[in-house]
């Protein structure tokens, strides 16, 4: 699997016939599976573009401590962009703009994080074309004292036909914290069909309870339902899966 690395809020160029790389600008030329890491970084300013007719999957991942990020992603004719994401930082202010350039375009987003800090998202998808399509899921495990905002808008205009959109929110609290989702579509044409979902709530307390009945003590319980909130919304690499495991095993013991 093909890695980017964003070192110190700077792309560490590399040969790469599948992807070219100019500045903050990251462009995939061929169908792929693709990685994109930040280490040690607090700014990230990326433009990833996608061209026609192609199929991108990408994992970014991210587990620093604050992080400001405004990424940009263009799709382009008849191509589909997969994403899935997994944060762990001490807080983040993150500005997504996507951008459904092209007929037959279509984003999925999967989004994983687990929430310490003063975590904000605003999510903005723009489908500038016809037949678009936009699936948006977000996973939050929100800790002890932290807080989440969400503002995820898409964008429909007047004459832009077939559009498919959908937002899924979920954030689960493990104590007291401070969440918020503002889920909004602004839409201008009949043809378009849009869907949301917005929780905000607890562990549930009848899985806890099934797991503990069949032998499981609490810590384990927790960790279990945990992981399979966080692990069931992206597809991690295998060379990542430990690392997530690793910082979701300390949580049931906080």
């Amino acid at each position: 699997m093909n890695k980017i690395k964003v070192v110190n809020n700077m792309i560490i160029p590399y040969d790469n016939d599948d992807i070219s790389i100019y500045d903050n600008n990251i462009t995939f030329l061929e169908n792929g599976n693709f990685i994109i890491e930040y280490i040690d970084c607090d700014n990230i300013n990326l433009n990833i573009n996608i061209n026609k007719n192609r199929c991108i999957n990408l994992f970014e991942y991210s587990s620093n401590k604050n992080i400001n990020v405004k990424n940009k992603y263009f799709i382009l004719d008849s191509s589909s962009l997969i994403i899935s994401k997994f944060y762990s930082n001490n807080s983040v202010t993150e500005n997504i703009d996507i951008y459904l350039n092209g007929e037959k375009s279509s984003i999925k987003y999967n989004f994983s994080s687990i929430s310490s800090g003063r975590d904000k998202y605003t999510i903005n998808i723009y489908h500038n074309k016809d037949n678009t399509r936009s699936d948006i899921f977000n996973r939050t495990v929100a800790k002890e004292n932290s807080s989440n905002y969400f503002d995820i808008n898409s964008f429909v205009n007047n004459g832009i036909l077939d559009t498919y959109l959908n937002q899924h929110t979920k954030i689960i609290t493990l104590g007291e914290s401070d969440n918020r989702i503002n889920p909004n579509m602004y839409t201008h044409d009949n043809s378009t069909t849009a869907i949301h979902a917005s929780v905000i709530g607890n562990i549930d307390g009848d899985d806890l309870f099934y797991l503990m009945s069949r032998g499981i003590n609490y810590k384990d319980s927790l960790n279990l339902i945990i992981t399979g909130i966080i692990l069931g919304n992206i597809n991690v690499p295998d060379d990542y899966r430990q690392k997530i495991i690793d910082i979701l095993s300390k949580i049931g013991g906080e």
